[in-house]
Formats: C-alpha cells, sequence, structure tokens
C-alpha cells in the first residue's frame, strides 16, 4: 500500500468512528460510560458560537411532530443503517474469503456491479445513522468521510493495476467506482486525480448538504407544536392545538415560584419551555431521576394521552447572543433546567411543582433540543 493510503486508512476510520459510535453507545448499556469521556469533548465547542452549532440536531429526536415523513425517518434510519450493515458483511465474506483461500483479486458478488462495495456499504450505514442522529458534526464527518472514502478507493485500484494488470484494467471498464455503471456507458478507469476538482466538489457538496440540514431545521421546527414570545419558545414533544398549547404555559406562568425564578434570572435570560403530556416519559429531557430512569429501563414511553393534564419543564437556554422567538431554539446550544410546573388546562390550575435534575441522566452534554 503506499504512503498517502497508510495516512489516509485510519483517517477515514477515525471518521467514520465519529460518525457511528455515538449513536451506537446511546442505544448501548455503556451509554454513561461513553459520555463521560465523550461530553466534555462536545461541550469544547461550545466555547465560541462558531462551533456551537456543530453540536446541534437538525431533525427531531423525540418529538412528534405534523408531518408523517419526519416521524418515519427514524425508522427508515434504522432500516437503511441495518442495510448497509448487511451489505458490508456480504463483502467482508467475500474480500478475507478469498484471501484465505488465495483466489486473487475478488470481481464476483457484489463486487460484479461495483468495485467498492465495502465502502458503498458503510457509507449506506453512516446515512442510517446520520438520519438516527441528525447532528451537524456527525453530518459533517459523514460528508468528509465519503470522500476520503472515495480517494482511498482511487489508491486501491492504483495498487491492484499494479498488481494484476490488463485483468484488473478491464474489470475496471465493466464497472463502477462505487455505484453500478449506468448501462452502455464504460466506466472511468484509474484517471488522473485533479486536486483543484476535487476540492471544489469537497467545497460544494460540504456547503449543500450544510445548506439542506439547516433547511430541514427550520422545516422541523415549523411541524413541531410551538408558540413564540420574545423571551421564551415553547415546544410540546406531542401534538397539541395552538390553544392548548398557550394554555398549559399560561397557567403555569400562574405560579408565583415559577415567576419569581424566571424573574431572577434577569432580563436578557431566553428559556426554553416543554409542555410535556404528564405521563409521557422522555429522558432526552431532565424531566426523570436517574433512579426513575433506571426503575423504567430507559428509552421512550409516548403515545396516545389524557388532553388537559401536562408536566411543562422550563429552562435557560444557553446562547452566546440575544435571540427572540424561534432563534431561541436555533440558537441555542444546551439549557439548564429552572422548574417543571405540573397543571390541569380544563380547571385552570397548578397542580404542583418539582426540582428538575441538574441534567439528563448521560451527563452535562448536548441532548436534542426537540
Amino acid at each position: 500500500m503506499t504512503r498517502k493510503s497508510n495516512y489516509l486508512e485510519p483517517a477515514v476510520w477515525g471518521l467514520y468512528i465519529v460518525v457511528v459510535l455515538e449513536f451506537l453507545f446511546m442505544i448501548s448499556p455503556f451509554a454513561l460510560h461513553f459520555y463521560s469521556a465523550y461530553g466534555p469533548a462536545l461541550n469544547v465547542l461550545h466555547a465560541s458560537p462558531a462551533t456551537s452549532w456543530l453540536t446541534g440536531f437538525f431533525l427531531p429526536h423525540f418529538s412528534t411532530t405534523a408531518s408523517p415523513v419526519l416521524n418515519q425517518l427514524r425508522g427508515v434510519g434504522l432500516l437503511v443503517a441495518a442495510i448497509g450493515l448487511a451489505l458490508f458483511l456480504i463483502g467482508a465474506v467475500q474480500v478475507y474469503g478469498s484471501k484465505l483461500l488465495r483466489r486473487g483479486a475478488v470481481t464476483g458478488g457484489l463486487y460484479r456491479w461495483v468495485r467498492h462495495p465495502q465502502y458503498l456499504a458503510l457509507a449506506v450505514l453512516g446515512l442510517g445513522v446520520v438520519l438516527v442522529w441528525p447532528r451537524f458534526l456527525v453530518l459533517l464527518s459523514y460528508l468528509a468521510m465519503l470522500f476520503l472514502y472515495y480517494l482511498l478507493a482511487r489508491w486501491e485500484e492504483e495498487r491492484c493495476l499494479a498488481k494484476y494488470g490488463d485483468s484488473y484494467r478491464d474489470y475496471l471498464r465493466r464497472t463502477g467506482r462505487i455505484l453500478p455503471r449506468w448501462p452502455g456507458r464504460s466506466s472511468a478507469a484509474a484517471e488522473p486525480l485533479e486536486a483543484r476538482r476535487l476540492v471544489v466538489w469537497v467545497a460544494i457538496t460540504l456547503v449543500a448538504g450544510l445548506g439542506l440540514a439547516q433547511a430541514l431545521r427550520i422545516y422541523s421546527l415549523g411541524q413541531v407544536s410551538s408558540l413564540y414570545t420574545e423571551t421564551t419558545a415553547v415546544l410540546s414533544p406531542a401534538v397539541l392545538p395552538a390553544e392548548e398549547l398557550e394554555a398549559a404555559y399560561l397557567v403555569a406562568l400562574t405560579d408565583a415560584e415559577l415567576t419569581e425564578r424566571l424573574a431572577a434570572a434577569g432580563p436578557d435570560a431566553r428559556f426554553v419551555a416543554y409542555v410535556v403530556p404528564i405521563d409521557w416519559f422522555l429522558p432526552d429531557l431532565p424531566l426523570h431521576t436517574e433512579q426513575e430512569i433506571r426503575e423504567v429501563g430507559g428509552g421512550h414511553r409516548t403515545g396516545a394521552f389524557e388532553r388537559g393534564r401536562y408536566k411543562i419543564l422550563f429552562t435557560r437556554a444557553r446562547l452566546h447572543s440575544g435571540a427572540t422567538g424561534r432563534a431561541i431554539v436555533t440558537r441555542a446550544y444546551g439549557r439548564d433546567p429552572v422548574l417543571i410546573v405540573r397543571v390541569d388546562t380544563e380547571s385552570k390550575s397548578v397542580l404542583g411543582t418539582s426540582e428538575p435534575p441538574d441534567h439528563v441522566i448521560w451527563g452535562d452534554i448536548p441532548t436534542p433540543m426537540i
């Protein structure tokens, strides 16, 4: 392998770890241990507004929206990731089986259609992970990883050409590099790499990908039950009519303890309030103690709920500069819990208040805002 590929391959796998491992550890029993080390690294990005946005999410994670498409993306992501993993395992069996049996270059099975099915499989797996755990940093790493796969594929082809000669050159002409070749079109075979052209494509892809993610975040916020004031963004992870959302928020504001705490934060403070059905269980928000989460066993407990009774989590948004309305959500890089207020909108009464945990069970880390 060339000296360039010796450096490139570890870089590719390093980026792939960023893309995949956060999601894998989040759904594993090792989440707490993983975030004890990974969380502080993410929080370093919060020191500057130039980097704090990287830890945000551009698709809903725990909220049910008015869009059936958004509501299905998590399931679609899991399916896409499973397909990518299956393709990767099939390709691995072909490659390492050929090495063990000393059959030479692999050109059958998946390799009959593309030269690098394992890179394609990992790209598919990564796409699924991005849909399930849509952090801007994960997306940026994923896009960068795709170009590193492309470069690594080219250098592997150069090595195979040097080793297998004309037979491998014919194989290059018959197959596509990452995607199957269009019928009737000969595939490019190890054409010279133009660095300037590659840089342009990298820049275009990163700008387009991040721009699309920003647009998806704006669209997603528009599909979440919400109410905005100058100082507060009121969100609901359940689909609620605007009048019901407003009624729950206004009842909560009649609580003297809450108004005192909000006022104590100062006139420049901005808040995010979550109106949650009283029986819902959402460990993504600082609503439950560690003991409660361990007793339930984690995961989300949502679904049909009784109208009129809600628990409202008031949090103070962490911001680098002032914001109003929807910008409170899009610019916030974290939140500090203030108080949980339980209300009944039918009787217009406060049922009680409680202290929220200082942070979610995974620690003081950037978690989804919606």
